[in-house]
């Protein structure tokens, strides 16, 4: 069992700024000004560092360590406010530890979703310090999902993204993607997706990976697994690729490789998966059901699927009305029943040994999860720059070759549909959509402004679908 050490906050005197100290540490590095936040808790630091005459004291540390054989997480508080911090650390600790076992340990740190960043890790350690300095009344994104590109070699029956193609728009280059990963870690992301179209299409994938800094955030990926051959899979795990999530549509082959549109896709899907596990990567798979997946039983032997192949986790989509299903009709999508059934798949097999971990949409955006994350903890950004609520959502609040990130995600949260929470999938809400999104004309280029004043901006889809100078250069 590995030990690790966090300085979450020393402070050193003698620096000549306003109250005679400066502070470093996790909770220093938060982008918030400690002197003028807590200026008694600093000046009292400071008068005991110069009372026990050294140039500096930890105020806050932590030593927290991955047992293994207990597959326990334990945190152990140091510094002079440590009294202050053990009650909340170890709710912190009875929380992980209630989470149940952990899939895969990652760098002597305990992996429990192939979202979320290892326990112990300084990503961990990151997120934790932003929620103690900021609050969790400050809404921010935790996860951002770009598409980095929009080429694919299928044309998937179900595409999310076909309808955000348009040949007469340039993607984001890849320095332009390198400032939105930053922009995304200063607003709080911990965890950044790269998705398409296919995103091993792009020659710069390598270097988009490794421009996440591994310290704050998990690099992850969606991909069709076509691509994943044995060079790849080792560039993509030299370059610090956290996690992919290989797309698998039904347990049955031919039915996968026809909603695909590709002959032998299911074959080559699943040695990809074998290959990236082989390669030491963490792999899950990403697959989505309809009413008749659930009670026709394909839903579970796609979890026995996984367990076969042997990938740490499995996230079950709902069927939802969006891109090329934009037009779906309610009946064709789960019912409360339906959802019902998924929850109870997802308890009976995270109940067994072994993975893989199980997580349905129908859950962990429901209301007894988490809810919906769409513009509450995660952002989607297209190929060419618009962000969007989700992947699912066809409405951008901007873009950002015209504004930046934090400016987006303020109109984002400020607009009627995402001011508060919502416990459950908009995009599966009648009343959301009638109100938002069936009034969008049919085959115009999507995604849709979500506030008229949008039209304006230079980037607009609609303006740069018309041949803007702006878009194409």
């Amino acid at each position: 069992m590995t030990t690790k050490t966090f300085d979450m906050l020393t402070v050193e005197t003698g620096n000549g700024s306003a109250l005679g100290m400066r502070a470093r540490g996790f909770l220093a590095d938060q982008k918030v000004d400690l002197c003028r936040k807590h200026p008694w808790l600093m000046r009292a630091a400071t008068a005991v560092t110069r009372l026990r005459r050294r140039g500096e004291t930890q105020l806050l540390g932590l030593e927290m360590a991955a047992d293994p054989e207990t597959q326990k997480i334990s945190v152990r508080p140091t510094g002079l406010l440590a009294p202050l911090f053990r009650r909340q650390l170890d709710r912190l600790v009875q929380r992980i530890n209630a989470y149940g076992r952990p899939i895969a340990t990652h760098n002597d740190g305990f992996v429990y979703t192939l979202y979320q960043p290892p326990v112990p890790s300084t990503r961990m350690v990151n997120h934790f310090s932003r929620v103690l300095v900021q609050g969790r009344d400050l809404v921010r994104p935790t996860t951002c999902t770009l598409q980095v590109t929009t080429r694919c070699q299928l044309d998937c029956y179900h595409c999310s993204a076909a309808r955000f193609k348009s040949a007469e728009r340039e993607e984001l280059t890849t320095d332009e993607w390198i400032g939105v990963v930053r922009q995304a870690e200063d607003l709080g992301v911990n965890n950044i997706v790269l998705t398409g179209g296919e995103p091993l299409l792009r020659k710069d994938i390598y270097d988009l990976i490794r421009a996440v800094n591994h310290d704050r955030a998990n690099a992850a990926m969606f991909t069709n697994g076509l691509l994943l051959t044995d060079e790849r899979v080792a560039r993509l795990r030299e370059a610090g690729l956290f996690s992919m999530m290989v797309s698998l549509d039904d347990v049955r082959p031919e039915k996968h490789d026809e909603l695909r549109r590709v002959p032998d896709g299911f074959r080559k899907a699943v040695e990809g998966m074998r290959r990236a596990l082989d390669g030491g990567l963490l792999v899950g798979i990403s697959t989505y059901v309809g009413p008749e997946d659930v009670r026709e039983g394909r839903a579970e032997q796609m979890i026995e699927l996984a367990r076969d192949i042997g990938v740490h986790e499995i996230t079950i989509f709902d069927t939802v009305p969006t891109g090329k299903l934009l037009p779906l009709e309610d009946e064709q999508l789960l019912s409360e029943e339906d959802k019902q059934g998924l929850i109870e798949l997802e308890r009976k097999h995270n109940a067994r040994e072994g993975n893989p971990h199980v997580i349905t949409q129908a859950f962990i955006n429901g209301p007894d999860g988490a809810g919906c994350f769409a513009g509450y903890i995660q952002f989607y950004m297209t190929a060419f720059g618009d962000v969007n609520p989700c992947d699912f959502t066809p409405l951008t609040f901007g873009n950002i070759r015209d504004e930046s990130l934090a400016a987006i995600w303020e109109r984002m949260l400020a607009h009627p549909a995402y001011c508060t929470r919502s416990d459950h999938c908009r995009m599966q809400d009648p009343e959301f959509r009638r109100k938002y999104i069936d009034g969008i004309p049919e085959d115009v280029l999507l995604p849709w402004p979500a506030t008229g004043d949008l039209l304006g901006h230079a980037h607009c889809p609609q303006k740069c679908a018309a041949g803007h100078a702006a878009c194409v250069g």
